[in-house]
């Protein structure tokens, strides 16, 4: 509610002039990166990081402990 009533200032813009930051609601896929992990078939872990211009980066760890990074770069 507006502290005072006679001024003609909606009270989000008055909110907004007090430099009140508030988080917006509703992220949604397209706006975050997209995780997948889980085991490999040879026993080892993967990170797959696809991010909202469709690049995919891989990072995998073998069972013995190496670690590789692959990355798939979207051209189209």
């Amino acid at each position: 509610m507006p502290e005072n009533e006679a001024e003609d200032i909606p009270y989000a813009e008055r909110l907004r002039q007090k430099n009140i930051q508030t988080r917006p609601s509703g992220w949604t896929s397209a706006t975050r990166d997209e995780v997948a992990e889980g085991p490999t078939p040879e026993g080892g872990r993967f990170k797959a990081t696809r991010d909202t211009a469709g690049h995919i980066v891989t990072e995998e760890t073998t069972p013995s402990g190496k670690q590789r990074k692959h990355v798939t770069i979207n051209l189209a």
